[in-house]
């Protein structure tokens, strides 16, 4: 183990140069990878956010072999892969993230959590009958969307009026996967509309309900997503909004809740917004 995590280290931090002539090697070390120069083989931050160390390659473009091919196959072959078959949850008859037009006794975090996982299981082992089926939950997000741009599940708001956009955000992601490995043209503006909705809620109707309001960074992420593809100014502006109304995860000897999930997926909303603000 140990070796293998000094393979990797040098793999990562060190540039390594052969001279041929007296057959030496000649290895240095760098604290962290450059970012000087833009990489223009893959999509990564535009200014004026911060430049990546790292660029998360497009699902699908790495090809798993050996144990990992075999997880994922296993993956595939068990719950993964047919959880659609026995969950309630995932039950198309009136579920509202399949109606198309929003409708349905039930429909909130669980399509999503489950597509994005499952998609991009699909994507990565170039599994035709799974893209197919996730495809088949996609066209009917897309069939969702709303003149306004709001899209799944029709919102019921709380005794304050107040929407809970939670579950829209592992949407979001699901979409984001399905773009990087299909390039389908109707996600750029199927996201830009619903962010343009998302711009004209007033602040105290945003992010006000505890799921959404714990888990904002997550919405954030996505905007900067499709910042980096459109380099529309005003996607800035809503991450700006987008911060200001999420929970304070930078509170000294404090959380803003103690549920761990919220503790593990969204404690790390403060340095994903520091991409913008450049503010350690």
């Amino acid at each position: 183990m140990n070796f293998l995590k000094h393979a990797i280290w040098i793999l990562f931090f060190c540039s390594v140069e052969l001279h041929a002539q007296n057959n030496t090697l000649k290895v240095s070390v760098a604290q962290r990878p450059s970012t000087t120069t833009t990489n223009a083989f893959y999509v990564s931050n535009k200014a004026p956010l911060l430049p990546l160390n790292f660029i998360k390659l497009p699902i699908g473009s790495i090809k798993p072999e050996g144990w990992i091919l075999k997880y994922l196959q296993l993956q595939r072959d068990g719950l993964t892969g047919h959880l659609g078959e026995i969950s309630a949850w995932l039950d198309k008859k009136n579920n509202a993230w399949y109606s198309g037009n929003g409708e349905g006794d039930h429909g909130w975090e669980e399509v999503p959590y489950w597509l994005k996982g499952y998609g991009d299981l699909g994507y990565i082992l170039n599994d035709q009958s799974i893209i197919t089926e996730t495809k088949k939950w996609l066209d009917k997000v897309f069939e969702s969307q709303q003149p306004d741009g709001y899209f799944g599940p029709k919102p019921h708001p709380d005794k304050d009026g107040n929407i809970d956009l939670w579950p829209n955000m592992i949407m979001l992601w699901t979409m984001q996967s399905y773009y990087e490995y299909s390039h389908d043209k109707r996600v750029l503006p199927f996201m830009t509309k619903y962010f343009k909705w998302q711009s004209t809620l007033p602040d105290d109707k945003l992010l006000q309900t505890y799921w959404e309001n714990s888990r904002g960074g997550d919405n954030l992420y996505s905007i900067y997503w499709l910042y980096n593809y459109t380099g529309d100014q005003w996607l800035l502006d809503l991450a700006n909004k987008i911060h200001r109304n999420t929970a304070d995860w930078t509170q000294k000897n404090n959380l803003p809740n103690w549920h761990n999930v919220n503790v593990a997926q969204c404690f790390r909303e403060p340095v994903t917004y520091y991409m913008q603000t450049k503010d350690s």
